[in-house]
């Protein structure tokens, strides 16, 4: 796991050591243990390692042993081992037993098709010096970031944050007010935008060509809605195959590899399988948050039921700096309460291991969310409008607004910012309203919210994450069972609850699911928070450069003058508070 960048320029030799050095170094917590530089004549790439595979001679950037080319690379290739062999027979020869090595060699076999040969998670760019061209991709579901831009001189500007395209000093950011809305509705920004006008990012499954001033980009891969006609026990079977084949894969490095076990049905799955497959206890890694939210009985139950070298960590409600911290590192503003949570998990797991699993994917696949079946689940007597008006997938995207269209135009200074989060795609898509909101948690969600929380969050330690759920062939397969193996109007993640079953007992994973974000409902009310809520959203706050004081404050002062928690129930209450001090905190540190 790296950090990368590349600069293609008419003349390389332009770019000041002291741009590329700033550079290297704000990448340095995503690749503490080494970095490195590779200049051509117009085009530079570089990197920071965190080692993983073939530790002594995986050193990046990497140049090939036969042909001009050149690679700096993000990820892991999980089929590298098997690619390699398929390589090797078509006549390739091989310095490294990096997976690095083995995409330069699929890009001299395959071209740019090379992308449809790997299985793994990765963001990288290859440079090829005979025809001066700049190739870069992401992988299926955008585990890994890739951020471009073009400075005053059109020179092209790569890099895994958007910290680093900065840090070159050539690029000053511009906000874009349309994803500022997103941001306010969603809590993120979705997957194809950035927060700035002047920065750009690939989407999941797509590769870039440069050349000649020119970006030619392509989307090589997409979950397509296929049906198959199988039945219940034929489609466990295979579940329980591809889940095995996908945790396998992720436990391959040169490296100690742990798992994040919350007690959940997804983290104790692939902890499970994990254990099977090694020679020794793994170590195992939980977050509590006291009394009122803590699931580590359960963790922990799960811990000794598999046997694990279990490490857990208590959180308290005094929690600011650590809240702060991670808003710092993100590039762009991002809410979800259990950003700074993973965070703390993600310190924890790194003092033991390099590399932890988790069940990140499986919510979206096996359809996890109560939202799912709320619609199913509505009472005519006090939901008719909505019952009767707004079909599931409408209510879905009203229900994850955290601010409504008409309440972002009342908070806005110039609502002319205000604009749709769905994209056309699944907008005008004719799947039935369950399978749009499953395509938008696959394509938007995920990769705008949990994906992005679970890279930064990792990699600001040093800390790669693997997710099994996501292997992209068990994707395609559970995506395109029939929903009631998944969900029903009672129960949801049905086949992957009764998979576990053979493992933990029912009351272990028939309970109510909690999720892992903090209380902040709880948190918010206390006086600490309170203190940091009413300072930082005070009159002299970034944020009322583009929105509306009395609007902010109205909802302030609505929360608060609720000081009885059991009677404020409402959860956008709380959550728009959330949102906004998010945002005016991530200006405080990206002004």
């Amino acid at each position: 796991m790296c950090g990368i960048f590349g600069i293609v320029a008419k003349n390389s030799i332009d770019i000041e050591k002291s741009s590329l050095d700033s550079m290297l170094l704000s990448l340095s917590q995503r690749g503490p243990d080494d970095k490195g530089i590779l200049e051509f004549n117009n085009c530079i790439l570089g990197q920071t390692r965190l080692s993983i595979i073939d530790l002594p001679a995986g050193h990046q950037p990497m140049k090939d042993n036969k042909k001009n080319i050149a690679i700096t690379f993000n990820g892991e290739i999980y089929n590298y081992k098997e690619l390699r062999r398929e390589l090797e027979n078509k006549g390739h020869n091989f310095s490294t037993n990096s997976d690095t090595e083995v995409i330069m060699k699929a890009y001299h076999e395959y071209g740019y098709d090379c992308v449809n040969h790997l299985d793994g998670m990765f963001a990288f760019a290859i440079w090829n010096e005979n025809k001066e061209t700049l190739f870069i991709t992401r992988d299926r579901f955008g585990k890994k970031p890739l951020y471009y831009a073009y400075d005053d001189c059109k020179n092209l500007i790569i890099a895994s944050e958007i910290k680093t395209i900065f840090a070159s000093g050539k690029i000053k950011g511009e906000i874009d007010f349309s994803a500022v809305d997103n941001y306010l509705a969603l809590m993120y920004i979705p997957p194809w935008k950035t927060v700035y006008k002047n920065i750009f990012t690939l989407v999941p499954a797509e590769y870039a060509v440069y050349q000649s001033g020119e970006l030619r980009k392509t989307k090589y891969w997409k979950l397509e809605y296929k049906p198959i006609d199988i039945s219940y026990d034929e489609a466990k079977s295979k579940i329980k195959r591809l889940f095995t084949e996908a945790v396998k894969k992720r436990l391959v490095a040169d490296v100690e590899i742990g798992s994040f076990l919350s007690g959940g049905v997804d983290s104790t799955l692939v902890t499970a399988y994990a254990q099977k497959m090694v020679g020794r206890s793994i170590k195992t890694f939980s977050l509590g948050y006291g009394e009122n939210r803590s699931e580590l009985h359960y963790a922990k139950e799960a811990s000794e039921k598999i046997g694990t070298d279990h490490y857990t960590l208590e959180a308290n409600e005094n929690l600011i700096d650590a809240f702060k911290n991670s808003i710092s590192y993100f590039d762009e503003p991002h809410a979800d309460s259990s950003d700074f949570p993973q965070s703390i998990l993600s310190k924890l797991a790194k003092e033991k291991v390099k590399v932890a699993l988790s069940g990140d994917g499986a919510d979206e696949l096996f359809m996890g969310y109560g939202w799912y079946q709320k619609h199913l689940n509505l009472s005519w007597n006090k939901h008719l409008v909505e019952k009767i008006f707004l079909n599931p997938f409408q209510g879905y995207v009203k229900n994850i607004s955290i601010f409504s269209e008409s309440e972002r135009k009342k908070l806005w200074r110039n609502n002319k910012h205000v604009n749709k989060f769905v994209n056309s795609e699944i907008a005008n898509s004719k799947l039935d309203s369950i399978e749009k909101i499953n395509l938008f948690d696959l394509t938007t969600y995920l990769p705008g919210q949990l994906l992005t929380k679970i890279d930064r969050m990792g990699m600001m330690h040093g800390l790669e994450v693997r997710s099994p759920f996501l292997d992209y062939k068990l994707a395609e397969f559970v995506f395109n069972l029939p929903i009631e193996f998944k969900m029903n109007k009672n129960e949801n993640k049905i086949i992957l609850k009764d998979i576990l079953s053979e493992i933990m007992p029912k009351e272990f994973i028939y309970r109510r699911k909690q999720g892992f974000g903090a209380p902040v409902r709880k948190w918010l009310k206390t006086p600490v928070m309170k203190k940091l809520a009413e300072e930082k959203l005070g009159k002299n706050a970034n944020i009322y450069k583009f929105l509306s004081y009395d609007a902010v404050r109205e909802i302030i002062e609505d929360f608060y003058e609720n000081s009885d928690l059991k009677k404020d129930k409402t959860e956008s209450k709380y959550y728009k508070i959330w949102v906004l001090l998010s945002l005016e905190l991530w200006l405080e540190f990206h002004n």
